[in-house]
Order: structure tokens, then sequence, then C-alpha cells
């Protein structure tokens, strides 16, 4: 185990044989740090808080300071992260607003600069939060989503397994999964495709996607009739998720950004009437 001199930490947090503790952190009372956890520097490792094994914690980051609430309840809640996480600098994460609760973080996940996750969120594994992303109270995020750079998501919303958030994005629906949302207008333009191949999907799962989003999008269902095409046509696979994921939530779902459609490119008629006229001139000209 190696401590730096300048840390403070207390004789009643738990800490496996080989943690590396860098100079001004402070692990308070009640904190677990598991078996290859490092942290760099100026880190707070609140009470309640669970770190998972091989996860580096980088400068200024807090985990586990109470919710930030207007009038939070005398006993807390916990937060507990999985093991292989990348946590940089400056993020925050508080833990659950009740007692026998927790804000859970997944396995291998990266929390790049700034970020936060609110009280209750519960993230998947290898979700990625760009720097700058905010996430509310009670937030669920799926498995291998990625939400980009200063994007903003509403309390109770759910971000569906891989799904890509664009940069700036205000989230205020769920997002289904597999869809890839447009930053300047937080509308879905379509699925994730890259991530789709990052995940060494099949071309079959993938046109399976296709033809399920074409259902959701483009065949003027309504809702309920949407959900029971998808599960007709869709009773398994990755495919599937979509209709799970329609059954569940309460704020609604996001979506599809339209392109309006092609205009033909109309000339004036007043060009036609000068042409007219220029060439009844050129007429007369010539006959002069």
């Amino acid at each position: 185990m190696k401590i730096h001199p300048s840390a403070i930490v207390s004789p009643a947090a738990s800490l496996a044989a080989d943690v590396e503790i860098g100079p001004f952190c402070v692990v308070e009372a009640g904190a677990v740090l598991d078996a290859g956890c490092r942290l760099i520097s100026h880190v707070t490792i609140c009470s309640g808080t669970h770190v998972g094994s091989n996860t580096t914690v980088y400068e200024g980051v807090v985990l586990g300071r109470q919710p930030q609430h207007t009038n939070p309840p005398a006993k807390l809640g916990g937060l507990r992260i999985g093991a292989g996480n990348t946590i940089r600098e400056h993020v925050t994460v508080h833990r659950a607003l009740h007692a026998g609760e927790s804000t859970t973080i997944g396995d291998n996940c990266l929390l790049m600069v700034g970020s936060h996750v609110a009280h209750d969120c519960r993230l998947g594994n290898n979700v990625i939060l760009t720097n700058g992303a905010m996430l509310g109270g009670h937030v669920e995020v799926g498995d291998r989503a990625c939400l980009g750079g200063n994007s903003a998501v509403h309390q109770f919303c759910r971000i569906g397994r891989l799904a890509m958030v664009g940069g700036c994005t205000k989230v205020v629906q769920d997002v289904p999964p597999f869809v890839l949302t447009d930053g300047a207008t937080a509308m879905i333009v379509g699925l994730n495709k890259v991530g789709l191949r990052r995940a060494e999907f099949t071309r079959q799962e993938i046109l399976e996607l296709k033809s399920a989003y074409r259902l959701i999008y483009r065949e003027g269902l309504a809702f309920q009739e949407t959900v029971r095409a998808l599960e007709t046509r869709f009773p398994a696979g990755a495919a599937a998720e979509f209709a799970k994921f329609f059954h569940g939530g309460n704020r609604g779902f996001t979506q599809e950004r339209r392109s309006p459609p092609r205009v033909a490119l109309r000339v004036h008629p007043a060009v036609d009437e000068v042409d007219e006229a220029a060439a009844n001139r050129e007429q007369r000209r010539q006959a002069s």
C-alpha cells in the first residue's frame, strides 16, 4: 500500500493492500477501495462510497458527496462504482438520496473531465461521459452508451444501450437504444452505426436494427401499434430491445429529426419577362 504523507485517510476506511493514494487525497470513514485502485492527487472519497478494483481516479474528483437537494433526509444512501473505471479530473458523483439505495456505475466506464453524475443514477458497463456531460437525478444509462461533451440529461430520463448522444444535446425524454442524436436539435438522426460496428454487431443484426428503425419512425403507426408490431416482427435479438425499452419510462421518447421534403428550384416569373424583353430588343437590332 502506497499512501502519500500529505493524504488524510481515516482508519475506519477499508483499503486493499495494493491501493495507491497520492498527495492531498482524503478518504473518509466507511469508504472502501478495492484492489488496484489509484487516487492520483487531490481526490476526495466520501463515506458510503465503494470503488471497485483497478479504478483510477484523477485530480480534483469528489466521489460520494451528499446529493444536491434542498431537503435531504438524515440518512443517505451510498455510491457503488464497479471495476476498471477511469475517472478524470474534476468529476463529481453523488451518493443516493435514501438509505438502502445506491448511485451505481458499472465496469470499464470512462468519465471525462468535469462530468457529473447526480444522486440515484444508474450507469451500465463501458459507458462514456465526455467532458462536461451532466446527468440529473435518477437517470439510467445503458451499456456502451456515449454522451457527447456538455450534454445534459433531465432527471428520470433513460439513455438506451449503445445510444450516442451528440454534444450539447438537451435530453428531456428517453433516448432509445442504438440511435444517434443531433446536438443542435436534440432529435434522433439515425442509428449509431459506428458504435454498432465497434461493438462487433453482425451485418444481419445491423440489418434487423435498420428494419426496426424504419418501422418505428417511417411507417406512421400509432405508438401502441408500433410496439405491438415490434414485438411481432422482432421477438428476439438486438432489435427486440426496442419494444422492451418502449414499455418503460415515464418521460416520453425522443423523436426523429425529419428532413424537409425536397423543393424544386423555381425561377421568379419576372426573370422570364426580362429575358423575353431582351430577346425582342435583339431581334429589332438585327432587323435594323
